[in-house]
């Protein structure tokens, strides 16, 4: 049976939209996960189980082969999961993202790769003993998502406090990369790689972010408003590119965070082999007519081309907010999603009455809402307006 692999782990990995996009064009899904309830399992012809921690790639292999199913693509919007993805596409000669796709896995691997390049002059380094620059930024090298365990330190006694932390919660063993603190605007930029080239088709400021946390916060903004934050938008895209024809990239989507200064300075914070979460592939469509999803399995079956593809639209103007629980429980809203959206130009919410804070180590989002506008005064007051329209929730 001739069938399209989707990747899933943490019951996450865009499988819901995938799957449609699969059916749409007549093509069979096989769901390959942890878990055997998963939340996407019926949404998908078949589900595979593989416990991705314990076992390897050769007892996939015979998994899928005595279920006769043959692969026709593989499709992976997960990080850790990228070596998985790369041995099934060589195994089976399938169109693939290119022989070094496990560099991105690592963001350790990735900022030696920059380094040895010339792209990058940020200081880091994969052992506490050896931070020397403050303030600098923890988080872990593999295994990330959601800003989990992402923290900034801005002292050695700092470092130190949350090295316990980290011991006391059961993730000393966690492979860690320290990188200096880049004092400046935060920013985004989303787009496919064809044939070792990064095509941008959305920026995104972030002026609001929580540099404290590290968490997105406040209302973000396409295209970028302030004049050193478009340079860095450039620039940083530019070295994109030559680390993604140092590494043979092709037929693949990248979210990218950067940051840059007034001076100039740029560098960039992390690179996903994925589209940017939430409201993202809302935005990215209204922005450049692309569905990231639709690119994203176009690009596995290698079927996408550049043609597509245009320079950096500065308009429409467009923005969006996800709001976020501060402490443990469970999330009670009575505002509706249909409430949101009746609201001058919102363009879409999403909102998660029920929703359960269990780790505060990482995001929590309960609400998202998107709104397009024709100014950055009037985007900031419809944001207000959807604000002041969910009033009170809480958690219980």
């Amino acid at each position: 049976m001739k069938s399209v692999l989707i990747l899933s782990k943490w019951d996450a990995g865009g499988v819901a939209l995938a799957a449609e996009q699969l059916q749409a064009r007549g093509l069979r899904s096989v769901l390959i996960s942890e878990l055997p309830d998963s939340q996407h399992r019926d949404r998908c012809d078949d589900h595979v189980l593989v416990d991705w921690d314990s076992e390897d790639l050769p007892t996939l292999i015979t998994r899928l082969d005595r279920r006769g199913i043959v692969p026709l693509a593989v499709i992976n919007l997960i990080e850790p999961l990228l070596p998985w993805q790369g041995g099934l596409t060589a195994h089976y000669d399938l169109p693939g993202a290119g022989a070094d796709l496990d560099v991105l896995a690592s963001k350790t691997l990735v900022r030696d790769r920059m380094r040895a390049l010339g792209l990058s002059t940020i200081g880091y380094c994969g052992d506490p003993a050896d931070v020397d620059f403050f303030p600098a930024i923890v988080k872990p090298s593999r295994e990330s998502t959601a800003s989990r365990l992402v923290r900034r330190v801005d002292s050695p006694a700092e470092l130190l406090a949350y090295q316990r932390h980290l011991t006391e919660r059961g993730f000393a063993d966690t492979e860690m990369i320290y990188e200096e603190y880049l004092p400046g605007i935060e920013f985004s930029v989303d787009g496919p790689v064809v044939d070792g080239r990064f095509h941008p088709v959305m920026a995104v400021e972030k002026p609001d972010h929580d540099d404290v946390r590290h968490h997105d916060a406040g209302l973000r903004i396409h295209p970028p408003q302030q004049d050193h934050v478009r340079r860095g938008v450039s620039v940083l895209s530019e070295r994109i590119s030559a680390l993604c024809a140092d590494l043979h990239l092709d037929q693949l989507w990248l979210h990218i965070e950067g940051r840059t200064d007034e001076d100039g300075r740029t560098e960039l914070v992390e690179i996903n082999p994925r589209f940017g979460g939430g409201m993202y592939p809302t935005a990215i469509q209204r922005v450049s007519g692309i569905d990231p999803m639709e690119a994203v399995v176009s690009m596995s079956l290698r079927e996408f081309t550049p043609e597509r593809l245009g320079p950096l639209r500065d308009r429409p103007i467009i923005g969006w907010v996800d709001v976020e629980a501060d402490r443990l429980g469970r999330v009670e809203i009575s505002t509706t999603e249909e409430d949101l959206c009746a609201l001058p130009g919102v363009i879409k919410a999403v909102v998660v009455d029920g929703y359960e804070v269990s780790d505060l180590e990482q995001e929590n989002y309960f609400l998202r809402f998107a709104i397009t506008a024709d100014s950055v005064s009037q985007l900031r007051a419809r944001a207000e307006s959807v604000l002041s329209t969910v009033g009170a929730w809480h958690v219980t």
